[in-house]
């Protein structure tokens, strides 16, 4: 790997597999993660095919604590790693009164714990050097949280909370560090029974957002909805 390389979590599908995608494009070896080690090779495949970059796969859940640290201590340890995307998470649907508790605590573990503990695992490699790039993936719903997913928007609004400090901390040091709010995106984390109670225009597809996300990285922003800017320029 090049000293020029992003570690994706989330990258099989939708949003992650989207950054991958453009990273690649833009010249930057890739380390990807994400449970679906056959969908990460495909994709690793076509990306080293297509944009000549090198690309490294790592199956994981990083709701297991074990797996959660194999990625951290190649954070810490591989100096070529100069950015995150840290876009794994997944949702829930239907009434905090019907929820299962162990689905709700693995929620909470990937959405904020993996993001806390892959942030804090690169961060202090990426001050001592003076550059680098942290994106958190975070959503619209912590924002404007609705009935019925509690536990969901609650992770992304601790995402954003954390994605802000962070920022203050670290953008003195040279690490540039972005929220993105993303709004309701046709990937796996959504069904296609949710989706079709949804009016069209509010679901956006992974490949619209990524056009919209990659205008304004460019210049330090980050979301692609109304609204998000007061909170994505970090």
């Amino acid at each position: 790997m090049s000293k020029n390389t992003y570690l994706v979590t989330g990258a099989s599908d939708g949003i992650g597999a989207l950054y991958a995608d453009r990273l690649a494009r833009r010249g930057h070896d890739l380390i990807l993660v994400a449970r679906r080690k056959d969908r990460l090779a495909d994709l690793a495949a076509r990306l080293e095919a297509e944009t000549g970059v090198a690309v490294e796969v790592i199956a994981a859940d990083l709701a297991v604590a074990e797996d959660l640290l194999h990625v951290e201590q190649r954070l810490r340890a591989d100096d070529a790693i100069v950015g995150l995307v840290n876009n794994a998470g997944i949702a829930n649907e239907g009434s905090i009164v019907e929820a299962d508790p162990d689905y709700l605590s693995g929620m909470i573990n990937l959405n904020i714990r993996a993001v806390t503990r892959l942030s804090a695992a690169i961060a202090p490699r990426l001050a001592a050097a003076g550059e680098g790039t942290i994106v958190n993936i975070t959503s619209v719903t912590a924002l404007m949280p609705d009935a019925f997913t509690a536990v969901y928007p609650a992770t992304k609004a601790y995402v954003l909370a954390f994605s802000e400090a962070l920022a203050a901390e670290l953008g003195p040091k040279g690490v540039r560090v972005q929220a993105v709010l993303p709004g309701i995106t046709r990937t796996a984390i959504w069904t296609d029974e949710k989706m079709a109670t949804l009016p069209a225009h509010m679901v956006y597809g992974s490949a619209r957002h990524g056009r919209c996300r990659a205008r304004r990285s460019r210049h330090g922003r980050s979301g692609d909805h109304p609204g998000a800017a007061r909170h994505g320029a970090v």
